[in-house]
């Protein structure tokens, strides 16, 4: 058995530590290989009984309508979640859910979406995981093409949009994010950004004016959509003039982008709307906006989600973990910490961006995005690498 606090392979960390938690074991169980993740799970204890006997729900069953944790059943039992999002995006809810229910836990396991799905493809029958959660529809796509996940309660589906979801059921939506155009308010107007993603790529007022973050999985997975949509030529042509015409900045990093943005440095920045929804919040002076294109990839609206293991042993915790994210209580978290869209129509938005009612997405199947390798491919051909 690993020691839960001295592993040499990886550090585990217990978050009981807080003073503000009555009662907690939640570890990060870190990156290691599928071997020692199975070992691990020994040490947790993931053979043990599911704590609900079935996924019909505990209390009330969650609904597209705006359910509070209040109207839910009490979550019991320790829950193992592999996670493809980052620490810093989802801790700070699973630490309120602990505080919440003194007789649940949550033990994670961080890692990238690549990693995650190799390991839960190794371990097969014998993983730990009862939940996978990532900030990629793709992900949750390639899980479901494995046959790894498993058919979520009727209830959990139908609370969800089928756009915001797997039309199967397989999987779903947990917190929205919108393809975006952030822009310095100090250069520019929302009435003089285009509501064409093309139009950025010919216009000669964004030369030297743009930048875009073409490591990201959501640029890889608007690429994949541009693809689907418009064709490889015009996708091609697109990334080509953004190169060669507009001298687009490359970032790394969405965060450091979307402050270059509101810095100046560049006055236009095609990402993800929430890395600029988080400084507004914070700095509700910064001269930064954000606005959409219409009706076209470069509005694609995508999800972060979950989806239950196949093989999960707690099957039934994992599902009334799925509706308290989807609760009124999960829904705001996102909104207020990540920036984030809800994906549950009875939860409005309440944050500094355009409400999703004055969005006009592409209609679009995000299991397509379960394949990046064309749009991977594609932009390493056209050297836009970072």
């Amino acid at each position: 058995m690993v020691d839960e606090t001295t592993s040499p392979d990886r550090t585990i960390e217990t978050a009981g530590q807080s003073t503000e938690r009555t009662w907690t074991r939640r570890r990060v169980l870190g990156t290691a290989g599928a071997a020692l993740a199975t070992g691990i799970a020994g040490c947790l204890g993931s053979g043990s009984d599911d704590p609900f006997e079935s996924d019909s729900p505990q209390g009330a069953p969650i609904d597209g309508e705006g359910i509070t944790w209040d109207d839910l059943g009490d979550l019991e039992g320790e829950l193992i979640v592999y996670s493809g999002r980052t620490r810093d995006q989802i801790d700070p809810l699973f630490a309120k859910l602990e505080e919440t229910y003194p007789d649940f836990s949550i033990a994670s396991d961080y890692a990238s979406n690549e990693a995650q799905l190799n390991s839960l493809t190794e371990e097969g029958d014998a993983t730990p995981a009862d939940v996978f959660y990532t900030q990629s529809s793709g992900a949750l796509a390639a899980l479901k093409e494995a046959g790894l996940a498993r058919d979520l309660p009727t209830d959990v589906v139908d609370a969800v949009p089928e756009s915001k979801r797997d039309p199967d059921g397989q999987w779903t939506g947990a917190s929205g994010r919108v393809r975006a155009v952030q822009f310095n308010t100090e250069t520019w107007t929302r009435d003089e950004l285009p509501t064409d993603i093309f139009a950025y790529a010919e216009d000669e007022r964004f030369a030297g004016e743009l930048s875009t973050r073409p490591n990201s999985g959501t640029f890889r997975s608007f690429i994949v959509a541009m693809l689907e949509l418009e064709g490889e030529a015009r996708t091609r042509e697109w990334v080509r003039a953004l190169l060669e015409d507009q001298d687009v900045t490359l970032y790394s990093s969405g965060s450091q982008q979307a402050e270059a943005v509101a810095n100046g440095d560049v006055s236009v920045g095609l990402g993800n709307q929430y890395y600029a929804a988080r400084i507004i919040g914070n700095r509700p002076d910064a001269p930064l906006d954000v606005t959409f294109t219409q009706d076209d990839p470069g509005g694609l609206f995508n999800v972060s989600g979950t989806a239950i293991l196949e093989d999960a042993s707690k099957p039934n915790l994992a599902a009334e973990f799925v509706r308290h994210i989807l609760a009124v209580e999960g829904q705001a978290f996102f909104v207020e910490t990540n920036g984030e869209y809800p994906v549950v129509d009875g939860v409005d938005y309440d944050g500094p961006l355009p409400s999703l009612a004055e969005l006009e997405p592409p209609t679009f199947d995000l299991n397509a995005l379960g394949d990046l390798e064309p749009a991977i491919d594609l932009l390493r051909e056209e050297g836009m690498t970072v």
